[in-house]
């Protein structure tokens, strides 16, 4: 245990060290900083000794609000799979050379509760666009804090950059393209709630691609002293998908 402690010292003293360096010599405008939460610390992301990747709600893919296939697909190391509407894989580091499908080695939380199950699988398509405001990644053995993810750790954040008040979208296209997202944010700083609901369907371009999903949420953080915090989050998702080349009833 006293290695460890005195490994941990010498590594903050290094990242403290090259930090003071770089303000001495280095003359470019500094942007904000970003706080990264996989270490229960909130840790800087220039403090950090793990690879991590955020991907917030406003920079995802502001253009394909159907899945998150594009936005995860922008980090290096990751590789998002939507074999039909609705089934997604998603391979960090080759972490799903074995896996032909589904979302495996991996661990995932939301708000701080884990959704991989005990098997290690994660359904990933309870998840709408709106039911984030920030996703971290952290690929490699970082992760193993969170349990035995051997790929790595998606953590979606809900609160990052909360402020009241309301909104809601409607997209349509072709094959029967159907998206609606509402979401209502209202409270303080000290006591936080937020609804929001999703409708996603389409037909598909091709036989056996219908997909139909409602999901709704509700986040509320309530701020009891300095130390001190209640939360609360309910996640309620109805969905109904195809895959082409099953064999379907009906």
């Amino acid at each position: 245990m006293k290695k460890i402690v005195v490994a941990l010292s010498a590594l903050l003293i290094l990242s403290y060290n090259s930090t003071a360096q770089q303000d001495e010599t280095d003359s470019l405008k500094s942007l904000d900083e970003v706080t990264v939460k996989a270490f229960e610390q909130n840790r800087k992301v220039s403090n950090s000794v793990a690879v991590v990747k955020i991907i917030e709600f406003n920079n995802g893919d502001r253009y394909n609000k159907t899945s998150l296939v594009n936005g995860f697909n922008t980090v290096s190391g990751v590789r998002m799979e939507e074999r039909s509407p609705g089934s997604y894989r998603i391979n960090i580091r080759g972490s799903s050379l074995r896996s032909p499908f589904g979302v495996r080695n991996v661990k995932v939380y939301w708000n701080d509760i884990p959704v991989t199950d005990p098997g290690g699988n994660t359904y990933f398509n309870q998840f709408a666009w709106n039911n984030f405001s920030s996703i971290e990644i952290f690929k490699g053995p970082a992760s193993s804090m969170y349990g035995a993810g051997t790929g790595g750790l998606i953590l979606v954040n809900n609160f990052d950059r909360w402020q009241p008040g309301a909104s809601l979208e409607y997209l349509t296209g072709s094959y029967n393209l159907q998206n609606v997202f509402t979401s209502a944010r209202f409270g303080t700083r000290e006591n936080k709630n937020q609804f929001t609901y999703a409708h996603n369907q389409s037909d598909g371009y091709r036989i056996q691609t219908k997909m139909r999903r409602d999901n709704f949420s509700w986040q509320s953080q309530l701020k009891l002293s300095d130390k001190q915090q209640l939360s609360a989050s309910l996640l309620y998702n109805d969905m109904y998908y195809q895959t082409p080349g099953c064999i379907n009833i009906g």
